[in-house]
């Protein structure tokens, strides 16, 4: 089995596994309960997940959308779940024929494995047969600490990436980020356009997302965006640094110009920058309207303009925005 770490082979861990999907509410207060536990072990807490996305491999008939890439996912588990470190690996038709116990085995062969923390509902292993119960018996038989955790609900419902999935697809960004407990966010280098926006007076930044990456149903969205600027340190490397702008993106064909092309485009407020080459997080914070035509440019330009004011007014009003 293929993976990659950079963690010790003797570091003490505690792990959790699963795609984790979206880094959720759910997900987060698993992440939390596996730094007690790592703590009270002195271990460090480790995310294990898989690349690519587990049902590509076992659902090939189906054309996957995940809300989160793997460097998504790792940064949210980080941020959110302060795990330390992760175990990705890489997941093929063996991996997935692999039994409950070859699969643990080979992490307790590899790593100084002290704890593993899971969902009540967790199971895995070739016919999914390594369930919480066998999970327990395998730790008490190997010295490895197996703990259970009650999922996460809302209004009665558990959080799920399902449910979160959905929401993004029909455009409810805000119920979505209020079950993933963070921003829905995307990711993507800025490539050429065709510099319509900048015609219009406002220039956009084209982004060429992952083409797995669920995308919010088209319309127009309040966003923060992140971007990637470099600057000069005292030596001569170049260091990385972040900065946060408000803006709006639009996600769509651009009806009014008869596209075809599903394109996402980012406006900035406030600053016109060249960022083409970089990469851009962006924040979706809030759905302003859908995407529709317009019966020409003047109007387009109008409605841009009412755009860009009502999500500065929420953005503005958005803590952290």
């Amino acid at each position: 089995m293929e993976y990659t770490t950079t963690l010790e082979a003797d570091e003490p861990i505690a792990i959790t596994i699963g795609n984790f999907d979206g880094i959720h509410r759910g997900h987060q207060q698993l992440l939390h309960e596996l730094g007690k536990t790592a703590r009270s072990l002195q271990s460090k807490p480790v995310i294990v997940t898989f690349s690519p996305h587990t049902l590509m491999v076992v659902r090939p008939d189906i054309y996957v959308r995940y809300l989160t890439t793997l460097e998504e996912k790792l940064t949210l588990a980080h941020h959110y779940g302060a795990v330390e470190d992760s175990i990705v690996i890489y997941f093929t038709s063996a991996v997935s024929a692999m039994s409950a116990t070859e699969f643990m085995d080979f992490l307790r062969t590899n790593f100084r494995l002290k704890a593993l923390v899971v969902g009540e509902n967790f199971s895995l292993g070739h016919n999914r047969k390594g369930d919480v119960v066998f999970l327990q018996k395998y730790g008490q038989e190997h010295e490895i600490l197996v703990q259970a955790i009650p999922l996460e609900e809302a209004e009665h419902t558990r959080i799920s990436s399902t449910r979160i999935r959905t929401l993004v697809t029909e455009g409810a960004i805000g119920d979505a980020n209020a079950l993933l407990g963070h921003p829905m966010l995307l990711t993507g280098i800025v490539s050429q356009g065709n510099k319509r926006g900048r015609q219009l007076g406002f220039p956009t930044a084209n982004i060429a997302p992952d083409p797995h990456k669920l995308l919010p149903a088209d319309g127009v969205y309040a966003v923060r965006t992140h971007v990637q600027k470099s600057r000069e340190g005292g030596n001569s490397d170049a260091q990385e640094e972040s900065y946060v702008y408000k803006g709006v993106a639009n996600i769509g064909v651009r009806p009014t110009f008869n596209g075809t092309e599903r394109l996402v485009e980012v406006y900035l407020l406030d600053v016109d920058l060249d960022l083409y080459d970089k990469e851009l997080c962006i924040d979706f914070i809030a759905h302003l309207r859908d995407e529709r035509r317009f019966p020409g440019i003047d109007a387009l330009k109008k409605q841009i303009t009412t755009d860009v004011q009502q999500a500065r007014q929420i953005l503005e009003s958005n803590i952290g925005a």
